[in-house]
């Protein structure tokens, strides 16, 4: 290497490597001008015998600023190549745009067939490649997989650049693209979308596919335990015909896709329920397919239609009065009341217009025959006599009498307990929304709209009892199943996509699971400690 002072104007540029790394930020180039015009030229511009400026644009850009003609370079006795570029720049601070370009172009400047032998023996492509990358990765099967991920990353490089700065496994990037991807787009999971927009990292991309691909291949169109769960991959309106189910629902309580809020991603396209032009539309749909189901109700039967409003620049539509007219049209089941259900954790619904935010939602409440339907009562018990749940061997019951074994409630009878405790206010249900840690033990991204995993505690108490059929026409991840199950009812449910189906599927088997007879029993005893007639103290 010479060291020499040129004219610079006789420097010559090549436009690849002029653009080969980030440009400069404005502060960056005046604090460089600052300290050329006070310092002078510390570093000299790298430039081969031919005048091509190697290394040294942005400096060369400065002096020409500054009216500096005579220029100090370094002269090496070298090609033009991207890897003399990448050489000088070894500890230059870079951008993960530039160590992008940098780990792309050295795989590139390294053809995969070279037929070049070193004095020790074959020429091993990944070495030479590995060096160049200052030993960032090592071995042949990484790099190989390094080169595949580059060859099939987004256009946006998501995956190279996650490997780069956020730590994302090669493994998991590598799996993704030559395995799941293919399952993923194949079957409309959606996962890949949420990766190439950055709304989620590799791993949980490769766990979600995962997650639904098992589910999808695990679960058959109909899932039955006998004498406990009947589960349709199927559009509710067929339900009827299944002979077996017809004149057989005590109580149907479901809620159906809501009006123009979100995409269910449910194998309907683009007429799927909800999507309709005009809430009149929308709110016809629900009630014919409600029409639909009603050959499998008891004469007994109540059906409760969980319903929340939908809102137009913060101008609602009266979606719950507009559905509730076209219930009664449709279907002829009589109308019984309107239950409000509280959330004490509204969230707004990505409104411009400022107004307070609907913190309720309702349940229409129908009947098929007003005499006959089903009713328990649902009493609330003095605060001042609760019964509490202790941990101890013994326990004594809301008249001080000591009870035989000790109380110990497992987790979701617990939680039950807890859910029916807090109802202190008649004809109000209060119910916090949010995640449900039931549905991601399945898979994390399960379901759009999960239904508060509480919220079918208390209709299902007060319309049923025990070994009564619950239906559930719009299943989706199946929490009334749940919850069906552990209040030792029979779940009846249809769910017209197929992931849906089969998460909740998987719902209904760690309900059985968790079922346990002795803590249902035990709840029944906490709640009704008179065992007096149907009424319930909650």
């Amino acid at each position: 290497m010479k060291t020499l002072v040129k004219k610079i104007d006789d420097l010559k540029s090549v436009n690849e490597f002029q653009q080969f790394y980030h440009l400069s930020s404005e502060q960056e180039n005046e604090e460089m001008l600052t300290s050329i015009k006070n310092e002078g030229q510390k570093v000299p511009i790298i430039i081969n015998s031919d005048n091509y400026i190697i290394d040294g644009y942005r400096r060369v850009e400065a002096l020409k600023q500054l009216g500096i003609e005579d220029v100090t370079v370094n002269v090496v006795d070298d090609t033009c190549t991207l890897k003399s570029r990448i050489l000088f720049n070894t500890y230059r601070k870079k951008t993960v745009s530039d160590e992008v370009t940098e780990v792309k172009s050295i795989f590139r400047s390294n053809p995969k067939k070279q037929g070049v032998r070193s004095l020790s023996g074959s020429y091993s492509r990944h070495e030479v490649i590995s060096k160049e990358l200052n030993n960032r990765w090592k071995g042949d099967k990484t790099l190989k997989k390094v080169e595949y991920i580059i060859d099939n990353d987004f256009d946006n490089n998501v995956l190279l650049i996650g490997i780069l700065s956020n730590g994302w496994s090669i493994d998991a990037c590598y799996e993704y693209l030559n395995d799941l991807k293919p399952f993923d787009l194949v079957n409309d999971y959606g996962i890949t979308p949420k990766l190439w927009r950055g709304e989620i990292n590799i791993k949980q991309a490769v766990s979600f596919i995962k997650d639904k691909d098992f589910l999808k291949n695990k679960y058959k169109d109909t899932f039955v335990i006998p004498g406990k769960v009947n589960s349709y991959n199927l559009d509710c309106g067929s339900i009827s015909d299944i002979e077996e189910h017809r004149n057989s629902v005590d109580l149907v309580f479901t809620s159906p896709p809501y009006f123009i809020l979100r995409n269910y991603y449910n194998g309907e396209g683009k007429n799927q329920k909800g999507q309709e032009k005009s809430a009149e539309e929308y709110c016809e749909n629900i009630a014919n397919l409600i029409a639909k189901i009603v050959p499998t109700l008891k004469e007994t039967a109540n059906v409760m239609i969980n319903i929340g409003e939908t809102y137009d620049d913060g101008v609602g539509y009266g979606i719950p009065d507009m559905l509730s007219y076209f219930i009664r049209k449709k279907t002829g089941l009589i109308y019984k009341d309107r239950l409000v259900w509280s959330k004490p954790n509204p969230k707004p619904m990505n409104e411009t217009i400022r107004r307070p935010i609907n913190n309720l939602e309702y349940i229409l409440w129908f009947v098929v025959n007003p005499d006959e339907a089903k009713y328990n009562l649902l009493t609330y018990t003095d605060k001042a006599k609760e019964v509490k749940i202790s941990r101890g061997a013994k326990d004594v019951d809301a008249t001080g009498k000591l009870w035989d074994t000790g109380i110990s409630l497992s987790k979701p009878y617990k939680k039950i307990y807890s859910h029916l405790d807090a109802q202190d206010v008649s004809n109000m249900i209060r119910c916090a929304t949010g995640a449900n840690p039931e549905v991601n033990k399945i898979v994390k991204d399960g379901h759009p709209a999960i239904m508060a995993a509480l919220l079918p505690v208390v209709p299902i108490l007060m319309c049923t009892d025990e070994d009564d059929v619950v239906f559930d026409p719009f299943a989706g991840s199946n929490v009334v199943g749940r919850i069906t199950c552990l209040l030792n009812r029979k779940s009846l449910s249809t769910e017209l996509s197929k992931l849906y189906h089969s998460v909740g599927c998987k719902m209904l088997e760690n309900a059985l699971v968790d079922y346990n007879e002795n803590d249902y029993k035990t709840l029944m005893k906490l709640l009704c400690p008179k065992q007096n007639d149907n009424s319930i103290a909650a």
